[in-house]
């Protein structure tokens, strides 16, 4: 795994996380960089419109562009990352498919056809310049190796499942520019690395000049539970959203303004800890979530007993029924 061991180390040293990068670096140029056709293999792939691409010629050569690896019958991380992405491509814009690209890989060739994947986008209502491709498992293995991203399969893995790295790759092939980044990011903080860092600050600030006498004094305190809806429910769901304002157009799923009051405690904790198990088993109400949202799936965030403890507290303390009690 090239990638994951001196790649990642070369591509640290190019990319300073959030403080920049080093003067070299900003030098780089596709004629310079060593991230070219040498490293990325030009495999075939197929986009979820049938038609048939090459990975570095077609769709990462001279583009700004963020990799991550899934597949449709995901019930856990895929979804979420989706959605999360989904927000990203929102802040972009009509940015997407001429500055910025997203490519969605299927580590899941055998099932995952064009048509399911150009059904699997269509649930999400994804935008223009977003790609979901297949192609041959051995190809895809080695992308996600030069990319970082492959994990091999596990001995004791359960059959019908597929073990992948929890992150995608963000990166500016021309330049050399490359870094991970977890699906669990704020999306404004990948827009702006995607439309912003990686252009070499294209869009500029609002202000060039803020002053430290407006920061806050403190930094605002999270509780547990503000935490994990923030980093893992609020790509999908929205608490008290106008019906038709913007952010509740743009949900996946329902608003959760009082769901502790009209869900059964027991269901609601349930359906916390295994969406996917009450689903195979037809649980009328998961069941029918499923259908009025576009068959999109509930993931299974994997939360223990104290995270969805301080969940539903969360929950209970955005609704001012509960909070007035």
């Amino acid at each position: 795994m090239r990638l994951a061991g001196k790649v990642v180390t070369r591509l640290a040293a190019l990319l300073l996380a959030a403080a920049g990068w080093s003067g070299a670096a900003l030098a780089a140029n596709s004629s310079q960089t060593p991230w070219g056709p040498d490293y990325f293999p030009n495999v075939p792939l197929v986009t979820q419109d049938g038609k048939s691409v090459r990975f570095f010629d077609d769709l990462i050569k001279g583009k700004v562009v963020a990799i991550n690896f899934v597949f449709t019958s995901c019930s856990a991380s895929c979804p979420m990352e989706t959605a999360r992405l989904r927000q990203v491509q929102q802040l972009l814009g009509d940015r997407m498919g001429k500055d910025v690209f997203f490519y969605s890989i299927s580590i899941d060739p055998e099932n995952d056809t064009p048509a399911v994947l150009k059904q699997y986008a269509a649930r999400f209502d994804l935008g223009p310049g977003w790609t979901f491709l297949t192609g041959r498992r051995q190809d895809i293995d080695l992308l996600r190796q030069r990319l970082g991203l492959y994990m091999p399969a596990l001995p004791a893995r359960t059959a019908g499942t597929n073990d992948h790295d929890l992150s995608l790759v963000v990166g500016n092939q021309g330049t050399g520019r490359w870094m991970k980044a977890s699906p669990f990011e704020n999306p404004e903080v990948l827009a702006t690395q995607l439309g912003s860092w990686l252009h070499n600050w294209k869009v500029a600030s609002v202000r060039a000049d803020p002053s430290y006498a407006e920061a806050p004094v403190r930094l605002p305190q999270q509780s547990r539970g503000e935490e994990l809806f923030r980093t893992r429910c609020a790509s999908c769901h929205t608490v008290g959203a106008p019906a038709n304002s913007l952010a509740a157009l743009r949900a996946i799923g329902p608003d959760l303004a009082g769901v502790t009051r009209s869900r059964d405690r027991l269901w609601l904790l349930r359906w916390l800890r295994e969406p996917d198990v009450m689903l195979a088993e037809k649980d009328p109400i998961a069941t029918a979530l499923y259908q009025k949202y576009n068959k999109v799936t509930m993931p299974n965030l994997r939360l223990g007993v104290g995270d969805i403890a301080a969940l539903v507290t969360f929950l209970e303390e955005q609704d001012p029924a509960v909070a007035r009690k």
